[in-house]
This record gives C-alpha cells, sequence and structure tokens, in this order.
C-alpha cells in the first residue's frame, strides 16, 4: 500500500502545482485585459507553453497512460467518469490549440481580438481546474478502492520511470543550453 500512497501523493503535489499555476496564468490574463495592447506575445505565449506542458504531458501521462487504464481494467463503474474526462482533455487540447494558432493574429489585428483569446484562454483554464476537480474529488477516490496492489506497484514504477526520463531530458536541455538562457523566466 505504501505504493499506492506514494502514486497518490505524487498526483496530488502535480496537481497543487498546476493549479497553482493555473491561478498565477488567470491573474496575469485578468491583470493584461485591460490593457491588452500591453502584452507581450511572446510572454503571453511561453507561459501558455508552460502550462500546457505541465498540463497536457507530466500530469496527464500519468493519469492517462497508467492510472486510468488501470481504473478501467479494475471496474466498469468508472465508465462514465473515464468518459467525462476524456471529454475534458478533447475540450481542453481544442481551446489550446484554437488559441495557439490565433496569438500572433490576435495581436496583429488589435485589442477586440486579444481580449477574445484572453477569454479562450480563461476557458482553457476552467477546463484545467474542472478536470483537476474530477480526479481530486472522483478519479483518484475511486482509484484507491478499486485498484490491487500489485497494479498500484507497477503504477508507481511507471512514474518513478517517467519522473527519471523526464528528469533526465531537463537536465539535457540545461547543458545545451547557452549561459544566458538558464535564467529562470520572470513570475507572473
Amino acid at each position: 500500500m505504501l505504493t499506492a500512497t506514494y502514486a497518490l501523493l505524487t498526483l496530488s503535489v502535480e496537481q497543487k502545482k498546476e493549479r497553482n499555476f493555473i491561478v498565477r496564468f488567470r491573474h496575469y490574463l485578468r491583470t493584461s485585459a485591460g490593457a491588452p495592447q500591453e502584452i507581450d506575445p511572446a510572454s503571453l505565449l511561453s507561459q501558455l507553453d508552460e502550462l500546457a506542458g505541465f498540463a497536457e504531458t507530466r500530469h496527464q501521462h500519468k493519469l492517462e497512460d497508467c492510472l486510468m487504464p488501470a481504473v478501467r481494467e479494475a471496474t466498469r463503474d468508472a465508465d462514465r467518469l473515464l468518459a467525462d474526462l476524456e471529454s475534458l482533455n478533447r475540450s481542453g487540447d481544442s481551446m489550446l490549440r484554437s488559441a495557439r494558432l490565433h496569438v500572433r493574429l490576435a495581436f496583429a489585428e488589435g485589442a477586440t481580438q486579444i481580449r477574445q483569446l484572453c477569454l479562450t484562454l480563461e476557458y482553457y483554464c476552467q477546463n484545467l481546474l474542472e478536470r483537476l476537480a474530477k480526479e481530486e474529488q472522483e478519479l483518484l477516490p475511486l482509484a484507491q478502492r478499486v485498484i490491487s496492489s500489485e497494479q498500484w506497484f507497477a503504477i508507481g514504477s511507471s512514474f518513478l520511470s517517467y519522473d527519471a526520463a523526464h528528469n533526465e531530458r531537463r537536465r539535457a536541455e540545461n547543458r545545451t543550453r547557452p549561459r544566458w538562457h538558464m535564467r529562470p523566466a520572470p513570475s507572473v
């Protein structure tokens, strides 16, 4: 059961980090909405990429590739919940693609389009928060009840492997980046 605790704690910590980033990003959007012409498109894209990278890669890999299949295998009672989460994922992916496609265009067309872009990004953040809430309030408690110790061990091992590979990629990227690029980005 220690492995289950590790896996659940890992997901909980990542959810908290993601939620905090979403809050900071939404604050940036709301603060900038009053003066859309002052938003730096490169900064906006950078923050959006960081949020999406966190939300869509690390956290979702662990849920979609590890936890959700184990829950699906353990019980059919999760079908509706998993379908809801997958629907939220598809909606979020669609909003993210749309936002990325329209960033440069919005800044070329002016304040009204920038406000519309900010609204799309706000909807994306709401989608992420809704997905996190469903995971936290429904998926994780269900997983805790229905997944066997052996499956938790496999899930925990997969999480450790994924984290190790992710950390190695980050170290490799840091070794190949110029020194000036390694300065931390300003916080929102």
